[in-house]
């Protein structure tokens, strides 16, 4: 059995880290994946899109709500993204674009 694969984008250099995820992540790497998120160099806020994710599994959602619980991320998920819906059925608290995400950060 292969392991999936994701990647973690670093897109700009500001105040606040927006990452882009692509790719797969389950239970062969989701504790890698949420180790990579809270290694971002800090105390900046992130802002996590995973739009660019093909696959999520339970795993991969339990390593979002525990970043979640940490304040570790703000997550976007774009309605296009095959994500999506089960962003939804999990009730992961998500914004559909980046500028809504800046929002609630500066409503912090």
């Amino acid at each position: 059995v292969g392991s999936s694969v994701f990647t973690l984008h670093e897109l700009g250099d500001g105040p606040t880290a927006v990452v882009a995820a692509a790719g797969e992540i389950d239970a062969t790497n989701a504790d890698d994946f949420a180790e990579s998120v809270g290694a971002l160099p800090g105390p900046r806020p992130v802002i996590l899109d995973l739009s660019g994710l093909h696959y999520l599994d339970s795993a991969g959602f339990a390593a979002l709500d525990r970043l979640l619980g940490q304040g570790a991320a703000i997550i976007v998920v774009s309605p296009e993204s095959p994500v999506h819906s089960a962003a939804q059925l999990m009730e992961l608290p998500f914004h559909h674009d980046a500028e809504a995400a800046h929002r609630e950060l500066q409503q912090r």
